[in-house]
């Protein structure tokens, strides 16, 4: 035999004893990287042997080979198998152990498969749902919405799946949960089949329902409210408007827009209504801006909306929402019938404040009878003069000029006289006129002076040796005035005062002037100082009453204020206020 057969042989021969030799360690599992390199050793000698020419060598070998290729091939199926099920294990654990719900539903709703987040939802073990339909465990039993979702997840099998969503509601022991259904289509083993996710929402749900109830609340207080109302967000948009707003819009020919109003900008709305209107509208809108931006705390405005048919007011008051919110709430108040009582309370009060103007000039009488009998007599004596020196000896042209120059100034002076007495007594409507304080004291006091003096009570003016004009009614001033003066008269005089004195002095104050006029009369009782500004309420039998009730509504209705005070020394104190508004 040749040194080249031998070869092959010897390969042969040592490879059997090298693997029968370790024959003792494949008792156990034989190591990959061992059979590996046992294979890489066969590989080697069949290859010698086959340069050899072999054949029945090459033949064992080749055996042997296969042998351990196969048993490779075997370790890495198991190798491979085992990894399958650990990967099967671990979705399978991922699926049943999944916080949420999964359900898998053929196409007639029966539950194929479930994981223990959904059977914890339906309250039945996991194991006792398979095979059991859905419908079943669903609120209305002959549930057409779950039917209708699961033929949109099967229908057109061709198409790429897609989701679809599904809110139902469960039976519970307790209580009703709300679940939403998730589902998509998918092919498996045993056909296609709808994989849904179920997702217990039954807190948001009650939370949703909670902020729907709350919505609906507040929407039923708006509507409650007369006020038409609109709350509008950062930007101007209205985010609701109440019951009134709609009516108020339907009645006066607002579009379906205006009506509903949601969504359209309302400072757009004022900044349209302002071009070319004589209200106050102009203003409103930036105002609203501020408010919405909290660099304004809010405002009320008046402003008239009349039309053909009317005479309406209403009153816009804007509000801030609350800290946590950013917007504004504006409310229209239809304040018609407020306005239409005040202008006839006006009405009424300036028909008492004439009365009230003929009683003051009924005390005054006499004393206006003895100041037009003055110019009046002046007049006749002078006439007569004119007589004597227009014919005659001693007629004399030059002094005929100036006496008929004092006879026309005593007619000027009777007509002076008639004419503060009608204006007095002119029943009007207030208007304030810019008028210096120095003249309207001089008319009042011309007024009651000589019913002063008739009395035997001296009048006295204490005022700065310049005073201002103020923006005021003259007439009302004067009535007030001649009020005060006359009820310290008569109280002087009633009481028969050895002083007899009233002064009338003037105090001069950033914003307002105030007049305080004080007499030597006996005063007044404490506990009368404010019953007498009552209607009805008077010191003396022959009063109405009404004076000092009309004096005060004059002041407020001039923007001031009347009171009484009361006079340590003597007598009686009344102040009256009055702004000082530009003029």
């Amino acid at each position: 035999m040749s040194d080249k057969t031998r070869e092959p042989r010897a390969a042969s021969q040592a490879a059997r004893d090298g693997h029968e030799g370790e024959r003792p360690a494949e008792a156990g599992l034989l190591n990959q990287g061992l059979l590996r390199v046992q294979f890489q050793n066969l590989i080697a000698a069949l290859n010698s042997a086959r340069q050899a020419n072999d054949a029945t060598q090459s033949l064992m070998l080749d055996l042997r080979s296969h042998q351990i290729e196969l048993e490779l091939q075997g370790r890495e199926l198991c190798k491979s198998q085992e990894a399958l099920e650990s990967s099967r294990d671990h979705y399978a654990s991922l699926f049943q152990d999944a916080p949420v719900g999964y359900v898998v539903f053929d196409a007639a709703g029966m539950i194929r498969a479930i994981n223990r987040a959904a059977a914890a939802l339906l309250g039945q073990p996991a194991d006792r749902l398979a095979g059991c339909p859905f419908q079943r465990f669903l609120v209305g039993r002959c549930n057409s919405a779950f039917l209708a979702h699961l033929q949109a997840v099967f229908a057109d099998a061709g198409a790429p799946p897609a989701a679809f969503d599904l809110v139902e509601r469960l039976h519970d022991a307790s209580r009703t949960r709300v679940v939403r259904l998730r589902s998509i289509r998918r092919a498996s083993a045993v056909g296609t089949e709808c994989f849904t996710v179920l997702l217990d929402i039954t807190a948001e749900h009650e939370a949703e329902e909670r902020r729907l109830a709350s919505d609906r609340l507040r929407q039923s207080v708006l509507d409650a409210l007369p006020a038409q109302i609109a709350v509008l967000d950062p930007a101007g948009h209205i985010l609701a408007v109440n019951r009134a707003w709609r009516e108020f819009a339907g009645e006066n020919g607002g579009t379906d827009a205006l009506r509903d109003a949601i969504n359209l900008n309302y400072l757009e709305i004022c900044e349209r209504a302002e071009q070319g209107a004589d209200t106050d509208v102009p203003s409103a809108a930036a105002s609203i801006r501020e408010v919405i931006q909290r660099r304004h705390p809010g405002f009320s405005v008046e402003y008239p909306c009349h039309s053909p048919q009317e005479q309406r007011w209403f009153l816009m008051n804007v509000a801030p929402l609350d800290s946590e919110l950013v917007g504004a709430v504006v409310a229209h108040i239809d304040i018609t019938e407020r306005r239409l009582a005040e202008e006839a309370a006006r009405r009424a009060r300036d028909a008492i404040a004439q009365v009230d103007r003929l009683n003051a000039v009924g005390i005054l009488a006499s004393s206006l009878i003895h100041e037009m009998l003055q110019p009046l007599s002046a007049a006749g004596f002078f006439c007569n003069s004119a007589a004597q020196l227009a014919d005659g000896p001693k007629a004399d042209p030059r002094r005929l000029i100036d006496v008929i120059a004092r006879i026309d100034n005593q007619v000027r002076r009777a007509g002076d006289i008639m004419e503060r007495l009608r204006s007095f007594l002119r029943g009007r409507q207030m208007h304030k006129v810019a008028v210096p304080m120095t003249q309207v004291f001089r008319h009042a006091f011309d007024l009651v002076q000589w019913f002063a003096s008739d009395h035997g009570v001296q009048l006295r003016l204490v005022a700065p040796a310049e005073l201002p004009e103020i923006l005021t009614d003259p007439v009302q001033v004067e009535q007030v005035l001649v009020n005060l003066i006359c009820n310290a008269v008569q109280a002087i005089d009633g009481a028969g005062s050895p002083r007899r004195e009233i002064v009338v002095a003037v105090a001069l104050g950033p914003t307002e002037i105030e007049l305080i006029v004080t007499d030597s009369g006996p005063g007044l009782p404490a506990d009368q100082h404010e019953r007498l500004f009552n209607i009805f309420e008077s010191t003396r039998d022959s009063s109405l009453g009404l004076g000092l009730a009309i004096s005060r509504a004059i002041a407020e209705a001039l923007g001031g204020r009347l009171w009484a005070a009361p006079n340590p020394a003597e007598g009686a104190e009344f102040h009256f206020t009055l702004p000082l508004e530009p003029v």
